[in-house]
């Protein structure tokens, strides 16, 4: 079982557990790896017993302790039912990483041309949005919340990192992951604000495009995905995708460093261009403005 009987252990950190959400897989796997390499009491947190088996059990294989509960952190009882958890059979609280979340590319509205008749408009679906921001933003929240609530009750001093994304000023077909990141950060801010005087500092990373398994597989299934993918890549300063390992250097720096809270750090090899145009050889001339706009229709942020 994922829940297993006990969640601490003998060889438990002094600063106290490490939590970390969607950390079964991808980065947030990767960000428990890190902190559990760094001597913290770490446990994840996911939907699926399966994959959070998979984590514990690779990061056993080399040598690391992940302990694993099953939550959903859209769900405020199952969050809430995550810390009992938490406070029965692990150390104090000391750091809460928000990590999960889900995305779906989509443009505000879709228009697909047709010769010799008006264009086919299709509208970003309502409960896509509403998907990506439940799982993004409201789960940060109330994750977030008890975390916070959890460190004052104990009255010891904490940290709460968030996962947020270099694109949450804007980009092209992300409506609802870059309104949820966005916000992501607001939480941030305020949050560090609310919470400093108490010695609970809240900060956040913000990656770029990572170069996962995801980005990865994705690339795999589509040249023309692979493609402008390829093309982006070429309009970033340094030419070359975070990978998780940075991301997870920049959480653990947030994580222990005294005086960062209240702040973004920036993970993104210098950061992404809003859109990219394909090159004009790969246009055809009988309609750019679909050419280019299914393009960007396959392309996912990965962070």
């Amino acid at each position: 079982m994922s829940d297993q009987s006990s969640l601490s252990g003998p060889s438990a950190a002094v600063r106290g557990t490490a939590l970390v959400t969607g950390g079964s897989r991808g980065l947030g796997a990767a960000i428990a790896r890190r902190l559990a390499a760094a001597g913290r009491h770490t446990v994840i947190c996911g939907r699926d017993p399966e994959s959070l088996d998979a984590a514990v059990k690779a990061a056993a294989d080399d040598g690391l302790a992940l302990h694993a509960v099953r939550a959903d952190v859209t769900d405020e009882r199952s969050v809430a039912e995550l810390f009992e958890r938490l406070a029965e059979d692990a150390p104090p609280l000391g750091l809460c990483v928000n990590n999960a979340g889900s995305n779906f590319s989509r443009r505000l509205v879709s228009v697909r041309e047709r010769p010799g008749g008006p264009p086919l408009l299709s509208p970003h679906p309502l409960e896509d949005f509403e998907r990506v921001v439940t799982s993004l933003l409201t789960g940060t929240f109330l994750v977030g919340r008890h975390a916070a609530q959890t460190m004052l009750a104990a009255g010891t001093p904490g940290a709460i990192v968030n996962i947020s994304s270099t694109v949450r000023r804007g980009a092209y077909g992300q409506s609802a992951y870059c309104a949820a990141k966005s916000g992501v950060e607001a939480l941030t801010r305020t949050w560090a604000t609310e919470l400093g005087e108490y010695g609970i500092r809240v900060s956040a990373v913000a990656p770029g495009v990572v170069d996962g398994e995801a980005l990865r597989r994705r690339s795999a299934a589509s040249e023309r995905h692979a493609a402008y993918m390829a093309d982006l890549r070429r309009h970033v300063p340094l030419r070359r995708w975070c990978d998780e390992e940075d991301v997870a250097e920049a959480v653990a720096f947030a994580a222990d460093n005294p005086s960062v809270t209240g702040t973004v750090l920036e993970v993104d090899a210098g950061g992404l261009p809003a859109r990219v145009l394909p090159p004009a050889d790969r246009i055809p001339a009988t309609s750019t403005t679909t050419a280019t706009a299914d393009l960007t229709e396959e392309a996912e942020n990965t962070a």
